[in-house]
Formats: C-alpha cells, sequence, structure tokens
C-alpha cells in the first residue's frame, strides 16, 4: 500500500497549533488543511512500517516530492500519513490517532 507523508510547512512551523502537533500530537483539521503539505509517499503494508521505513529506511521505499517547501524530516509526532482511501492518520507520542477523531 501507498502512503503519503505529510509535514508542516515550513512558514507555519512557529505557530502554536504547529506546536501542539509536534509535541502533543494533536492537529486541528483546519491547521493541517492550510499549513501540511506532502513531502513524501513511501511504500508498506501498514502505519508502523511507514514510520519504521520514515525513519531509518530503506531509502528506495521513499519517493521524496521535489516540490515540496522543505525536504522531508524523519517521521514523528505531529506529522500526519494518509493511506490510500484517504484516511489521515497523526503520528502521536505513542501510536497512531485518526485525523479529526
Amino acid at each position: 500500500m501507498k502512503y503519503t507523508v505529510c509535514q508542516i510547512t515550513k512558514d507555519a512551523k512557529n505557530e502554536k497549533a504547529a506546536m501542539d502537533a509536534r509535541i502533543l500530537g494533536e492537529v486541528d483539521p483546519v491547521f493541517f488543511l492550510s499549513s501540511y503539505e506532502e513531502v513524501a509517499a513511501i511504500e508498506a503494508d501498514n502505519l508502523n512500517e511507514v514510520f519504521q521505513i520514515g525513519n531509518i529506511g530503506p531509502e528506495e521505499k521513499i519517493e521524496r516530492f521535489s516540490y515540496a517547501d522543505k525536504n522531508m524530516h524523519s517521521i514523528s509526532v505531529g506529522d500526519v500519513i494518509r493511506d490510500d482511501r484517504g484516511r489521515c492518520f497523526v503520528v502521536a507520542p505513542l501510536g497512531f490517532e485518526r485525523l479529526g477523531s
């Protein structure tokens, strides 16, 4: 399955909502729509594998998008992973939470 990794844009990184996302894993859906961008696609079997590949590889399973505002950093709390069915999951301090739930 192909997953899309979304990360906070450079311009939004100092907003309070960005801090809430990166520290608490709490992402407001409106903030997501306005302040995240797609940075990569990862071929994986599940969210845990996306997290693993995004942090330690293998690099050949990562398609980095050249149009992104910044390079993809390792996957961490506050990042959003979208599956091929359009469901979005926030990387939480422990596991993953469905965006907007």
